[in-house]
């Protein structure tokens, strides 16, 4: 939970986990200075008023004051299902961030779980990740964000919604499993569950000795990295007379580094090429993804976008 005196936004679904949240935090609402509670309506549901319903009326009972955002749906034309996922995310955070920032609210707190956890630390094993990926969810973010449940599984939270007799109602598209995360949830995760008792538990496990052994990790790292940086902003890095050492390992640790300063790449075959480069001193120009490298009169320069 946040520290007390501190005036919170509660992103508030519907769902089980974050009717949960909002009771709990109702129960404790006298240790803040303001609590707040926030629902998306991404227009794409025909039932999307029943769910703000539900909240809307709660939040009256609770004595907390409820926004309902819209969001334009046509953000969402001509996009496949996990394009959708993906702009649906930001177009959330966006939208409850301008509305933190509009209320001048500490924290923004979402629901997520440990389900949730083992769901995330499997998906980006399956997609290819590296240490800081199999962080997962982070209990809290620099940006403010906070997932005050995420010590607790669904199940202690359906128990807690038994005993506490909350309301709560089942987002249709949950169920849909042409989205690959819903099939990891529904299908995939059970089934190893079932085969290998103790699987979610040991993937919650992954992301929690990451989010210990990252931040030592990269204190290690900017001790032999920083003394050839020059300069770094949002979106780059400038290094001087850096050669990458032609050891094993080097090149991940590099890798790992350059996205501690958010310069971060998806892990392909290419990224061998691009170590084999730095590790000579001839100029050269690289691409990973969206991310441009170059190297030219002995400075290194690392950004976005070619930025």
């Amino acid at each position: 939970m946040p520290p007390k005196c501190h005036s919170i936004l509660l992103a508030v679904s519907g769902g089980l986990d974050s009717m949960c949240m909002l009771h709990r935090f109702a129960n404790d609402a006298k240790e803040y200075s303001n609590l707040y509670a926030a629902y998306i309506n991404h227009g794409i549901r025909k039932d999307a008023n029943r769910d703000s319903g539900l909240i809307k009326k709660k939040c009256e009972e609770y004595r907390i004051p409820f926004y309902e955002i819209f969001i334009n749906p046509e953000i969402f034309e001509d996009n496949g299902k996990g394009g959708f996922e993906a702009i649906a995310r930001d177009a959330r955070y966006n939208s409850l961030f301008e509305l933190k920032n509009k209320l001048n609210a500490d924290f923004l707190a979402t629901a997520h779980h440990k389900d949730d956890q083992a769901e995330t630390v499997f998906l980006r094993i399956a997609r290819g990740t590296g240490l800081k990926g199999l962080r997962g969810i982070l209990p809290e973010r620099q940006d403010g964000v906070i997932r005050p449940m995420l010590g607790f599984t669904k199940r202690d939270l359906s128990e807690y919604a038994k005993k506490n007799r909350i309301e709560w109602l089942e987002d249709s598209t949950n169920r849909d499993i042409n989205y690959f995360r819903n099939r990891v949830r529904l299908r995939i995760l059970p089934e190893m569950e079932c085969e290998c008792k103790g699987t979610i538990n040991r993937l919650v496990r992954i992301a929690e000795l990451s989010q210990k052994i990252y931040p030592k990790a990269i204190k290690i790292l900017d001790s032999y990295f920083s003394p050839f940086l020059v300069s770094q902003t949002e979106n780059s890095v400038l290094l001087r007379h850096f050669y990458l050492p032609a050891m094993h390992g080097y090149g991940e640790l590099f890798r790992l580094w350059l996205g501690s300063k958010g310069i971060s790449w998806e892990e392909t075959n290419e990224d061998l090429k691009f170590y084999e480069k730095l590790q000579k001193k001839a100029s050269f120009r690289f691409r990973l993804g969206k991310v441009h490298f170059e190297r030219k009169r002995g400075f290194f320069l690392s950004s976005l976008n070619g930025k």
